[in-house]
């Protein structure tokens, strides 16, 4: 009993590593979400994706994948509650332009209703066509109405105040600040998060999830925070979600990845006062 009560199970993954990461070389890897390679760009990742993988979201097989999971509130989406509220209060008796960029089916708005004051809020989500399609039938067959919408090209997206990206940009086939700039007009708040950051230069690896095997950027870290400040945009808050920190198995020699929310404001617009605000750490459970 002695012996279980001290067992450090650490040991064991240091010392099965160098195996894991041989097989993950042949992207053999078990786990859901589990990274494999380490390549220059988002076209090389792809080339590299097993034969028989999908490597994108815009297939009726991917819709469901997770579905459930991401339709509830889970530990990381606290933060972006606790700022949506903020937002949402400030605005309070107007109309409020939410666009939802990489929404899935609307996944965050049945999360999130329960639990804040939608009222006066316009949700638009942006997703791909697959992702659209299932979202209008499963929004038609709840009776949900006009408040939560959906398009797949840059000339249906509305005006938003608030742009709210959840675990979009390390899929994002494009840059984000070209993201930003091809928005009809740039929001006055932005709330980003899961977004997987590292302090080496910037990578492409692929996540397996379910039949796909999906490009998966990982940002430096230095060179992220200076495009949202070309942007035009400053930091209010930041919060590290240590869960969702990942190895690419077939290259631990690259270290952890590093995933972190943002709430991010325009710098031209009037500052409110605030007081100092803390790092909020998401864990799991």
């Amino acid at each position: 009993m002695k012996t279980l009560l001290h067992f450090d199970a650490r040991k064991i993954k240091r010392f099965v590593r160098p195996f894991n990461a041989a097989l993950s070389k042949f992207h053999l890897v078990a786990r859901r979400a589990e990274l494999t390679g380490a390549y220059p760009d988002r076209e090389s990742a792809v080339c590299a994706a097993p034969r028989w993988a999908l490597t994108d979201y815009d297939h009726d097989d991917v819709v469901p994948v997770a579905l459930d999971k991401m339709s509830r509130v889970i530990d990381w989406d606290y933060p972006v509650l606790f700022w949506l509220e903020r937002e949402l209060r400030a605005r309070s008796g107007k109309r409020v332009r939410l666009l939802d960029a990489g929404g899935h089916v609307g996944t965050k708005y049945r999360a999130f209703r329960s639990l804040l004051d939608f009222s006066d809020l316009q949700w638009q989500v942006y997703e791909l066509p697959s992702m659209v399609k299932a979202g209008r039938k499963m929004a038609h067959a709840e009776g949900i109405g006009p408040e939560l919408s959906f398009c797949d090209s840059f000339p249906e997206i509305r005006k938003a105040e608030i742009l709210l990206c959840s675990g979009l940009l390390q899929y994002l086939d494009i840059p984000f600040t070209e993201f930003v700039s091809r928005l009809p007009e740039r929001p006055q708040v932005i709330l980003l998060n899961k977004v997987a950051l590292r302090e080496g230069p910037s990578i492409y690896t692929l996540q397996r999830g379910g039949p796909t095997f999906l490009p998966y950027h990982i940002r430096n870290k230095h060179g992220f925070l200076a495009e949202l400040d070309a942007l035009g945009y400053r930091i209010v808050d930041t919060w590290c979600i240590q869960y969702l920190a990942h190895w690419v198995a077939s290259h631990p020699e690259l270290g952890c990845s590093e995933s972190r929310g943002y709430m991010l404001q325009r710098k031209d617009l009037a500052v409110a006062e605030r007081g100092p605000v803390e790092p909020v750490i998401a864990k799991a459970g």
